[in-house]
């Protein structure tokens, strides 16, 4: 158990450094084109690896049993996730996108309700009314205190739940089809698939190979730290534990984007986004109870 504790741990925090990592790549890239190459490169190498793997190769001889939710999986979970994540980026803080983000857990354990049919208790419930307040405390934090824009960062916020919402779908969806196929195969095709459905897009806004090397060097962190190895230590923590119970680590991701945030980026850390922050992680935490 300490290994799968230990692997959702790290894979928290690697996806924690994204936020980060693609500030710096959009320096000199688009968001979109951000996120489509970030996945080829993620989806190339692990294709590598399934070549190689005699039981990744038998795996993928099975999912045309899964096609429709594989397509759902590459589409919503990791194409219009990491979009519309990138795109708030542009509109809000490192710190709010972080923030709100981590309400992963509450809207996985939602997704298990309706989907996988799996109870609610009401400390669960009253979590998810916390989390929600939080955002909204995170939202409005910027007018409050007047230092970003408040159009742009409602709506920067707004693509950030968007894309919360994607990747609950991503853990809640992908975890069925890990459980059938494995890590690797799952990984691998949905990000293929990502990749594929993110292209027209990057396409049209412009994809600029000729960066430096800081920018490609944060691709290549996206790819294969954030994307790579984060979800591959993910899945292997998802098939030892229940959902909520490996949720509890995401609890690291927006600490360690905030910290980045602050730090590295000087952004700013408002009392109104303290005080969404510590409804958000409290909801959580009682939703785990």
């Amino acid at each position: 158990m300490w290994v799968a504790y230990s692997s959702a741990a790290t894979a928290a925090v690697l996806w924690g450094t994204s936020f980060l990592l693609t500030r710096v790549a959009m320096t000199q890239m688009g968001p979109l084109a951000v996120a489509a190459l970030r996945w080829w490169i993620t989806s190339a190498g692990l294709m590598v690896i399934v070549g190689a793997s005699r039981d990744a190769r038998c795996a993928l001889r099975y999912v045309r049993r899964e096609w429709p939710l594989f397509l759902a999986l590459g589409v919503i979970g990791e194409g219009m996730a990491y979009v519309f994540q990138n795109l708030a980026l542009i509109y809000t803080t490192t710190v709010d996108v972080g923030l709100i983000m981590n309400a992963y857990p509450i809207l996985s354990a939602v997704l298990g309700v309706w989907v996988l049919k799996e109870r609610m208790s009401w400390r669960a419930a009253v979590g998810l009314v916390m989390g929600l307040l939080g955002v909204t405390f995170i939202t409005f934090g910027g007018m409050w205190a007047g230092e970003v824009e408040f159009h742009a960062r409602v709506l920067g916020n707004g693509l950030a739940l968007l894309a919360t919402l994607a990747g609950a779908f991503y853990i809640v969806a992908g975890k069925r089809l890990v459980l059938a196929y494995g890590p690797l195969p799952v990984t691998a095709l949905a990000g293929l698939i990502g990749a594929l459905a993110m292209t027209p897009v990057a396409v049209a806004e412009g994809v600029p190979l000729h960066c430096s090397a800081e920018v490609w060097g944060a691709l290549l962190g996206l790819a294969i730290g954030c994307g790579a190895a984060a979800y591959l230590l993910w899945w292997h923590a998802a098939k030892q534990l229940p959902i909520s119970q490996a949720g509890v680590f995401l609890y690291l991701t927006p600490v360690v984007s905030t910290m980045l945030g602050v730090w590295v980026l000087n952004e700013p850390l408002t009392l109104a986004t303290a005080a969404g922050a510590g409804l958000v992680l409290g909801g959580m935490a009682l939703a785990q109870v």
